[in-house]
């Protein structure tokens, strides 16, 4: 099966096709798609993830209810990656919902993820499950994510999150 972009460390790509005048079924396949991809992609233990910000994001995005523009989000997510240099979150099965507005583009991921982060360094490590939600335009060329939020459910941890 040909995907009609493809995450990469760093971007959604477009293949053949624009992301614009996009239908609600290839809709919801794109952004499931991309919100299993980014949860991989920051599941990798490099800064990749940062370089990728101005590909994957919209110039303004945000993030667990605060805007931040592309330069703030990208040092945002330098501080947790040095934070929590070895990170694992994968989406619990079952749990991922779709919503979009096709006169909008726009779509919304929600989901449980379960996470693992940890920094050998500091011999801190945390675990637990949390809501996930990403918000997602296919007005432009290639998909951005204009929104990133959630809130813990629980956590096993020996440091708050």
């Amino acid at each position: 099966m040909k995907l009609p972009f493809l995450l990469l460390p760093g971007a959604l790509v477009t293949a053949a096709t624009s992301a614009q005048a996009v239908g609600l079924t290839e809709m919801k396949r794109r952004t499931a798609f991309i919100a299993e991809r980014y949860l991989q992609i920051w599941s990798s233990s490099n800064v990749s993830p940062v370089a990728g910000v101005p590909y994957m994001y919209g110039p303004t995005v945000t993030f667990y209810g605060q805007r931040y523009s592309q330069e703030q989000l990208m040092a945002e997510k330098r501080r947790a990656i040095q934070q929590w240099p070895s990170r694992r979150y994968v989406h619990r099965p079952g749990t991922m919902q779709i919503t979009c507005n096709v006169p909008a583009q726009k779509c919304a991921a929600r989901s449980t993820i379960d996470f693992e982060v940890s920094n050998s360094r500091h011999g801190t490590a945390k675990q637990g499950s949390a809501k996930f939600d990403l918000g997602i335009s296919f007005a432009d060329r290639q998909p951005r994510i204009l929104y990133e939020g959630g809130s813990l459910n629980n956590r096993r941890a020996d440091r708050d999150f």
